[in-house]
């Protein structure tokens, strides 16, 4: 089957089945999950620290905000897991939020090797001012979107994070694991 061509600008015309792959700006080889979620966190990112950054803070440091807001007095270990990224950033993070006057942190009452984290009422103000604008980004974000399919996608995204939790691991994928070769077919640099 020949693509009908436009003139103007060499590409197909709006009537045949190829005219919406020509006007996309993803290529057909880039229209692959991994590579979509990839550009669309990055997508989310931007939106969400046209807001955050107002207040100096990451996005990543606004959803712990976000997190002990719903849940006051979680312990660092929790808020980790709740939000996929590891203990130690988790960690950096609640302590450069305590400096900044938005969280406290307390020893755990049953775990003295632990800390509970909550909001400050300066914290909550924090989370308070921003989140009209913070769902207002969210909404952006799906603006593209007719309004019947917003509650479809993010249905959809939901069921696909779930059923792949056991993937969700902070860090995954950013590191070839040692016990796999490198590309070249040379030991991996950390097993040598």
């Amino acid at each position: 089957m020949r693509k009908s061509l436009s003139p103007q600008n060499n590409l197909p015309t709006s009537g045949t089945p190829f005219a919406a792959e020509a006007r996309s700006k993803v290529p057909p080889s880039h229209r692959v999950p991994a590579h979509l979620a990839r550009r669309f966190q990055q997508i989310c990112l931007g939106i969400a620290s046209e807001v955050t950054e107002t207040a100096g803070l990451t996005p990543i440091e606004y959803a712990v905000i976000s997190a002990l807001y719903d849940a006051p007095d979680t312990d660092q270990g929790s808020v980790a897991t709740l939000l996929g990224i590891n203990a130690v950033s988790t960690h950096h993070m609640t302590h450069r939020l305590e400096a900044a006057g938005l969280v406290e942190q307390r020893v755990h009452p049953s775990d003295r090797r632990s800390r509970v984290v909550r909001l400050t009422a300066r914290g909550h103000a924090l989370k308070t001012e921003l989140h009209t604008a913070a769902r207002a980004a969210q909404a952006r974000i799906l603006a593209p979107l007719t309004p019947a399919e917003r509650p479809l996608f993010v249905d959809m995204l939901t069921r696909l994070v779930e059923a792949h939790e056991a993937y969700a691991r902070p860090g995954n994928g950013r590191r070839r694991p040692s016990s796999h070769p490198a590309p070249d077919g040379s030991a991996h640099p950390m097993t040598k």
